[in-house]
Order: structure tokens, then C-alpha cells, then sequence
């Protein structure tokens, strides 16, 4: 079989490296204080094409239930929730809607945040909060996926013990399972036809589908297929990997592309996202570009990305 030499490089993505807060926008405390009692969450770094409800997003900007937050190519986008109770880091090519961001502003028992995510990659990372026990698979599945967090010491009591993933006060929706997270650091992505991957950074993750639930601890992950129950959790490799089986020219501006990445990355050719099955294999139709070298990127749920060239003879 042919081999094909790619040229690789790693991402980093460092979001403390985008644009920072300009002087002449308010502080994170004044833009979540706007309306007594009202919550929300905060755009504290923007880079690229990032938009709010088909907008431009600028620094500073608020953003609650109802709103839909959109990243380009290229594009990177931080909000903080809140009373400083976490942030969700979204990558490029990443839709974001916040469903609910209800009770009161501050420290409240009372406050429900969540977050649906059709397509694309994100990181929540949030302090003071732990999940309950992994509910009992014996009752019915919801259809979404939920990465899910409790608040410790407000909800952590022996009621709240019992409080499954989607009744969770933090929460994160994909098409396709349910999920409830215990630490404070988790990523979530999802493919064109809604396959989820999680990976657990911080804590531990319980992924549920098809009445099955599996726990992800830390430097674990899991896939969760349309349909189909969670994967076992396996370890996540350290790089984002890419093996390219056959390249092949249809006519002189289309190329054939057939390749396996792991089962619970993305993956990306010349910007346009391609569908994996449940190992992770793909078959791409491209667009051969004048250079005759395909651009593809391999992005892990959480923050594992490669970027490669491909040269087509």
C-alpha cells in the first residue's frame, strides 16, 4: 500500500494569549451586574470571527439564555459565567447556545446554567462544584447528551446525593447522550451527525446512553455513538493522530481522501468538518486546492489538536 508523508504540527492553544480586555471596557463585575439579579456570562477573550446571535462579539459583551455564540475559522472565543463560578473556552467551528442561566446572580442554590453544543469543541472549567453519585442506568435515558456539575457544600447534601445528570445545575448538551461530571475541568465534541467524544481532565465523568453509563477518570475518554451505548473508557493519547490509507485523484480539482483518527477526534479538511464511524475511520471528498497540499486538523475534545499537510501526487 502507498504511504503518504504528512507534515505535522502541534496547536497550542493558549487562550491566555488572545486579545485581552481593553481599558475602556467595563470590568468582568460590572458586566454581570447590569441587571440586579439577572445572569449571564461575560466575553473575556475573543480572537478571530466570532459572532453573538449573527453579530460581531466584542469584549465585554453579555450574553444570556436564548443567545447563540458562533466561532469561525481560526476563531477562538472564552466566556466566564457568572459570579465567577467557571468559563467555557469554545474552539474554531464551534456553536454554542445557552439554554438557561436561571435564579438569582451571586451565590445562589438556586442557579441552573445550560449549554447546548450541536457542533464543534468545548472546555468548561468550573470551581466549587462536584456531581452527584452516577445515577441509576436502570431509568430511562434522555436523548441529549449532558456533562453535568453539582455545587459542593450548597448541593452536596444527602438529598442532592441522589440527583441525576439531568437535573444538574451545570450543564452541557450534545444530540446524542448523557453525561454527569464530578471535578471541575471536562471537554466536549461533537461530529457532523452528533457523535460525542468526552474526555475528563480534572475529576471524573459518567457518560450515559441506551440505558448504559460508564465513568471516565482523569486522562480517560469515551465516545458515545448515535444510538449506540458509551464506549469502555480507554486512556487519551497524549497527540492528536492521523493515519491516511489512500489518496486519490477523481479529476484534476477533486481528491479522495481515506484516513483514521481516534475515535473521539475531530476532523477538519481545509476547514470543512468530516464524519468518522465509531473507529474513527473517514472517507473525504476535497477540493484539491491549486497547491495540491490538503490542510487537515485532528482536535480532541478537550485540548489535544495536530494540524498536518497533506502533498496529493
Amino acid at each position: 500500500m502507498k504511504k503518504f508523508k504528512l507534515t505535522a504540527t502541534i496547536a497550542a492553544i493558549l487562550f491566555g494569549a488572545i486579545a485581552p480586555a481593553r481599558a475602556d471596557v467595563p470590568t468582568l463585575q460590572q458586566q454581570l451586574q447590569v441587571v440586579q439579579g439577572r445572569r449571564g456570562l461575560a466575553v473575556e477573550g475573543l480572537q478571530g470571527d466570532v459572532t453573538i446571535n449573527g453579530n460581531p462579539a466584542q469584549l465585554g459583551d453579555r450574553v444570556g439564555a436564548g443567545d447563540l455564540v458562533v466561532t469561525g475559522d481560526g476563531a477562538i472565543a472564552i466566556l466566564r459565567v457568572d459570579s465567577n463560578i467557571g468559563t467555557v473556552e469554545m474552539a474554531e467551528n464551534t456553536i454554542l447556545e445557552i439554554r438557561t442561566t436561571s435564579g438569582e446572580a451571586g451565590i445562589a442554590p438556586d442557579q441552573v446554567t445550560v449549554f447546548f453544543v450541536p457542533k464543534g469543541r468545548i472546555r468548561a472549567s468550573v470551581a466549587r462544584f462536584v456531581s452527584a453519585p452516577l445515577r441509576d442506568t436502570s431509568t430511562a435515558a434522555h436523548p441529549q447528551e449532558i456533562a453535568a456539575l453539582h455545587w459542593e457544600g450548597l448541593l452536596a447534601d444527602e438529598e442532592d446525593s441522589e440527583q441525576s445528570a439531568e437535573e444538574s445545575p451545570f450543564r452541557v448538551e450534545t444530540p446524542v447522550t448523557v453525561a454527569g461530571v464530578r471535578g471541575t475541568s471536562f471537554g466536549v465534541n461533537v461530529g457532523p451527525d452528533g457523535k460525542t467524544g468526552v474526555s475528563t481532565i480534572e475529576g471524573t465523568v459518567g457518560a450515559i446512553s441506551e440505558g448504559e453509563e460508564v465513568r471516565i477518570e482523569p486522562d480517560n475518554f469515551s465516545v458515545v455513538n448515535p444510538g449506540q451505548s458509551p464506549t469502555s473508557p480507554d486512556f487519551t493519547p497524549p497527540l492528536s493522530g492521523l493515519e491516511i490509507f489512500q489518496v486519490t485523484r477523481l479529476n484534476p480539482r477533486t481528491v479522495r481522501v481515506l484516513g483514521q483518527v481516534d475515535p473521539m477526534d475531530l476532523v477538519y479538511i481545509d476547514n470543512r468538518e468530516i464524519a468518522t464511524d465509531e473507529n474513527g475511520k473517514f472517507d473525504a471528498i476535497a477540493d484539491l486546492p491549486a497547491s495540491r497540499r490538503l490542510g487537515i486538523v485532528v482536535r480532541g475534545p478537550s485540548v489535544r489538536e495536530r494540524h498536518y499537510i497533506l502533498p496529493v501526487p
